[in-house]
């Protein structure tokens, strides 16, 4: 359910072409960046939802995601999370 409704936070914050009111971008941006603290996702989707966070006006957002991916990675193993930790 969570990668469902991160799905379409992504797909309506970039969606470019269709007009979306303002409340409802930086609802989906809100949503979107509670997700991407809070659940468990696959490092690809944190690094996705660091761009488009990043679009939504969040200056570390890329920085972030890329360390959060990082200890996703080092939670399936892929990754040493000391790694992680260095990273700024």
């Amino acid at each position: 359910m969570r990668a469902a409704a991160i799905a379409l936070c992504i797909a309506v914050a970039l969606s470019g072409c269709t007009v979306v009111p303002t409340g409802t971008a930086h609802s989906a941006c809100e949503l979107l960046n509670t997700a991407s603290q809070e659940a468990d996702l696959a490092p690809a989707w944190y690094l996705r939802a660091g761009e488009v966070l990043e679009a939504c006006g969040q200056d570390r957002a890329r920085a972030d995601a890329a360390v959060r991916a990082c200890y996703a990675e080092a939670r399936n193993g892929y990754r040493d999370s000391k790694e992680c930790e260095a990273m700024p």
